[in-house]
């Protein structure tokens, strides 16, 4: 592990603003950080602490064995524990003395501060920190498993000559000072598997340091097959084959021997795997190093991943994705591929095409060829952050799978059902993008929860709509955190995601074009903000609009009555079907029962019961023309939206001036924009309708208080 890479990771997973102790002006720090160790919250800042504080002290704890590998400090595995990845970062504390920050200790409390007024315990990082478990070192009695070294055992290491010929190797058995790694189980997103030599293969992690056959330095994810060769027990040069980048199903570890570091590559070279490169004092101290024992110009060689390594490297035979060979390769005796080592690109989710996306296709075009990110070789910067904020969702959302495909290349998140599972996969793409930190990817979790809630209204596939999901998400980011922590989340993540992702985008693109109602960027943050205040979601999105539901016109029709209309105590269906039919006959009601306009008190309804006796005949024909009178009239009101049936029918949402009793309301069957209204209205009589504040569209919008009321008249 490059000192560099962990505080790169630092710097990625946690706080961007993390400083290593010895680059503080402790001067400018303020009292109340100092006494308060404020630095725990990130308050100023995060601390990075000293590298020889994590070799010396941090990693050999109990508990960073714990944390890193899941063992106890007797080698026992800890029971539902999961061990961390490669340089996963986790707090320390420090004794420090501000007045000269090399004088630094593990003394705590007390001890620490009784030292001097200018000593203070102060909260810092390490990384869990790189060969494969598996890899063989060279001992004095033979070849042991890199895991199984102990403190006190003994390593072969070499001291350095350079002559005429190249360079001579002289071995010594040394002591290690320093055992430690990640534990068997764990996952390594970035991994360098190397072929060299005849037979010979291994996995290291992408800053592991090799010795060339001109005595210097060069990592291992800038070895080039072909090209490069490294250095044997007997100093001889091995080819390299084959280099390929990929993920890891195991554990990484590493080891020093207890020659001190001077600043000389002497002590520190260790045969591994029949090739030779540095131990983990090496690898620490790499970047004080790079002048005098790197590779001329080390830094101008690009990492395998990057355009650059393709563009120089044009000869090589490219396998998928990241994979790399030099071309002949067929005249060498194959190696198989180890099982748990998978080049990136050849391990990947299958998505269905009607996947719900987080960036339309074009978009993912734009922010994949346009946004800063993290190489493939720096994978494991920041990858803590992910599975973190994974392991945080499927808390929660249990029913979901929740997948970081570190492999896949398109910067983009996916949701969908596959085998009656909900599933959610965050893209490699994504997550390496620099500007996307833990708070960003939250925010893409939440939308993509909540694309697969089918919130109407829904895309082209039955998903919650893009901006309608973002303008949803806040309600699933606060379900995952509370309070105040939600809302700091909300805020920051909302940042990286317009500095990270949208700021990428071609002006061109900016819609969500395979949306229904295509969203700009704009858009969708708006709505992020919606969400967050309560409010309700921009105009355009599909959903509901505040004071949105206005009515648009109304029209009073005459009563209509069915043969059935007319049963009473005195009248049974088949004279109140003879009244309905003798009505029709005569005019007064229409071919659809519908009352003639001209219908008054005065009406002659005498032929109704002319065959019944004087005194029976007026009783029944008043009660008709009672119910004659009083059968309500029908009102059409229409509206800009759509309603629903249920909530439409309250009607007490409606109210008639002069005052008239409202006896039913309904929602037409064919148009939902359209109410049916039944009341008793008198003819030649103008009326204003009224629709309350609480009626509500189908989509939830709600009533615009100036086109609320309208005119109308029976005649």
């Amino acid at each position: 592990m490059a000192w560099e890479n962990c505080v790169d990771n630092i710097r990625a997973t946690l706080d961007p603003k993390a400083k290593e102790i010895n680059a503080i002006n402790w001067s400018s720090i303020s009292q109340d950080s100092l006494d308060n160790d404020t630095f725990a919250k990130g308050e100023p800042f995060s601390l990075i602490c000293p590298s020889r504080h994590c070799q010396d002290f941090a990693d050999f704890s109990p508990q960073a064995h714990r944390i890193c590998q899941c063992l106890d400090m007797e080698g026992k595995r800890i029971p539902n524990c999961e061990p961390k990845d490669y340089l996963y970062p986790y707090p320390s504390q420090v004794c420090l003395n501000i007045n000269n920050p090399a004088d630094f200790s593990g003394k705590r409390s007390k001890a620490c501060t009784r030292q001097g007024d200018s000593y203070y315990q102060l909260t810092c990082h390490c990384c869990c920190s790189c060969f494969a478990y598996g890899t063989k070192i060279g001992t004095p009695n033979g070849l042991k498993k890199i895991e199984q070294f102990a403190v006190g055992d003994l390593v072969l290491a070499a001291s350095l000559e350079s002559n005429a010929g190249g360079i001579k190797l002289n071995w010594s058995p040394l002591k290690v000072s320093f055992s430690s790694g990640t534990g068997p189980d764990s996952h390594q997103p970035a991994m360098i598997y190397i072929r060299h030599g005849e037979t010979g293969s291994i996995i290291v992690t992408p800053d592991h340091l090799f010795l060339m056959p001109e005595g210097k330095l060069k990592r291992a994810d800038r070895l080039v097959p072909g090209k490069d060769q490294l250095v044997s027990y007997e100093g001889q040069a091995v080819p390299v084959h084959e280099v390929h980048l990929g993920e890891y199903e195991g554990g990484v570890h590493h080891i020093a021997t207890d020659n001190s570091f001077t600043g000389s590559l002497n002590g520190h070279l260790l045969l591994s795997e029949g090739v030779v490169s540095g131990d983990f004092n090496l690898q620490i101290h790499a970047s004080e190093l790079k002048e005098n024992y790197f590779i001329d110009d080390h830094d101008s060689y690009p990492k395998i991943g990057t355009n650059e390594y393709k563009e120089q490297n044009t000869e090589l035979l490219e396998g998928r994705y990241l994979s790399f060979q030099a071309s002949g390769i067929n005249e060498v005796n194959p190696v198989p591929q180890p099982s748990k080592f998978y080049v990136h690109g050849q391990n990947i989710s299958y998505i269905p095409q009607t996947a719900a996306k987080y960036l339309s296709s074009l978009q993912e075009i734009d922010v994949n060829d346009n946004a800063e990110r993290r190489s493939f070789s720096e994978m494991s910067l920041g990858n803590a952050a992910v599975n973190y904020a994974l392991k945080l969702f499927r808390g929660f959302y249990p029913d979901i799978i929740f997948h970081h495909d570190i492999a896949r290349l398109e910067p983009n998140a996916f949701a969908f059902n596959q085998y009656g599972k909900d599933i959610v996969v965050l893209s490699g793409g994504l997550t390496r993008i620099k500007n996307l930190q833990l708070e960003g990817m939250t925010m893409v979790l939440s939308h993509m929860v909540t694309r697969l809630q089918k919130i109407n209204p829904v895309d082209y596939n039955g998903f919650t709509s893009a901006a309608m999901a973002d303008y949803y998400s806040p309600g699933v980011l606060q379900t995952v955190l509370f309070d105040k922590l939600y809302a700091d989340v909300l805020k920051k993540g909302k940042k990286q995601l317009e500095d990270g992702i949208y700021a990428y985008i071609n002006k061109q693109h900016e819609a969500f074009e395979e949306d229904p109602y295509a969203p700009t960027w704009e858009t969708r943050l708006d709505a992020i903000d919606a969400g967050y205040a309560m409010d309700f979601p921009p105009e355009g999105i599909g959903g509901p609009v505040f004071q949105g539901l206005q009515v648009q016109a109304a029209k009073a029709f005459p009563p209509a009555l069915a043969p059935n209309s007319f049963i009473t105590e005195d009248i049974d269906a088949a004279a109140s079907r003879q009244v309905f039919d003798r009505l029709k006959e005569n005019k007064v009601l229409d071919d659809q029962g519908v009352l003639n306009t001209k219908f008054s008190i005065d009406t002659d309804l005498s032929f109704l019961f002319k065959d019944k006796p004087d005194n029976l005949n007026r009783y029944l024909t008043e009660e008709i023309r009672f119910i004659l009178r009083h059968v309500p009239a029908r009102i059409r009101l229409t509206f800009n939206l759509p309603l629903s049936a249920e909530k439409a029918s309250a009607v007490g949402s409606y109210e008639l001036e002069p005052e008239s009793n409202i006896m039913h309301a309904g929602v037409d069957e064919k148009d939902p924009a359209v109410l049916w209204l039944t009341a008793r209205l008198q003819k030649e009589t103008e009326y204003t309708l009224t629709v309350s504040k609480y009626l509500k569209s189908k989509d939830g919008s709600t009533v615009d208080p100036q086109n609320n009321s309208i005119q109308l008249k029976l005649v």
